[in-house]
């Protein structure tokens, strides 16, 4: 039974007709990625590269907002959850196959994005050759990896507070709010700190801090600059962030199984 709900879950997502419009979205974004290629003739391998990891990133970020979000919306709404707890498939059971399920679309939409984005740069590199610089494909690779750990991350989260929320519009808020929220802590933190104590009032200090250590650090998936200029790529801060994302999921995963079995499903 858990295999057939993480299959209805993947065939469910890949029905949906957010996900074409998104996949049109990102291939028309990564043809402009070619044209704009061609305006710049400077740094054309990391603006290309930047651009294609970008798309990538706000593709998969759609995927989990408009079809992550109201897959299980829908379960609650129409009551179709009763007919699988109605077969003796326990609570937890069906919240992990649901999560997994979203997370092989995630997995199959990501590796569509990889496809388009290694064409893409493989294109705008034959073309415009002296300007592009070092760009490293594998860590393009690499990243888009990140961004799939990432976007797993958040799709936990997204179940998260679907147990709490009262409507798909407010687990949408929520979600969209964290991501925002936990891709620029890192940043504002670094930039409290390099300013100076006296520029900042001391609340301010500790929302920030707070925000920094209470919500997932986004920042750590984020390899385009790595990627753009062919840096290295150091092991330990790697396995550390992907050890992060998934440490993280499983957390979220964990305490939304809590709330579900406590839940009064009406």
């Amino acid at each position: 039974m858990l295999q057939a709900i993480i299959k209805v879950t993947f065939l469910e997502g890949l029905r949906n007709k957010a996900v074409y419009g998104i996949s049109l979205m990102a291939g028309l974004m990564m043809i402009f990625t070619v044209v704009l290629s061609g305006m710049i003739m400077r740094d054309v391998g990391k603006v290309a590269t930047d651009f294609a990891l970008s798309t990538a990133t706000f593709a998969a970020l759609l995927v989990v907002l408009f079809v992550g979000i109201i897959i299980l919306a829908r379960d609650l709404e129409r009551k179709t959850i009763y007919l699988a707890l109605s077969r003796s498939v326990p609570r937890s059971n069906y919240l992990v196959a649901r999560f997994l399920g979203l997370g092989l679309l995630q997995g199959f939409v990501m590796l569509l994005l990889l496809v388009a984005s290694l064409i893409t740069l493989v294109l705008v590199k034959n073309m415009y050759a002296r300007y592009f610089g070092a760009v490293s494909l594998g860590l393009v690779a690499v990243a888009h990896l990140f961004v799939f750990v990432q976007m797993l991350l958040l799709t936990a989260l997204s179940i998260l507070f679907s147990m709490v929320a009262s409507s798909p519009f407010v687990t949408f808020i929520l979600t969209i709010l964290t991501w925002l929220i936990g891709s620029s802590t890192q940043e504002v933190k670094l930039l409290i700190e390099s300013a100076g104590s006296d520029k900042f009032f001391p609340v301010v200090k500790i929302l920030v801090t707070l925000a920094y250590y209470l919500f997932p650090n986004f920042a750590l998936f984020d390899l385009k600059a790595t990627a753009a200029h062919g840096l290295t790529l150091h092991a330990g801060k790697a396995g550390f962030a992907l050890l992060y994302g998934l440490g993280y999921s499983v957390a979220v995963l964990s305490l939304a199984l809590v709330l579900f079995k406590r839940k009064e499903l009406t």
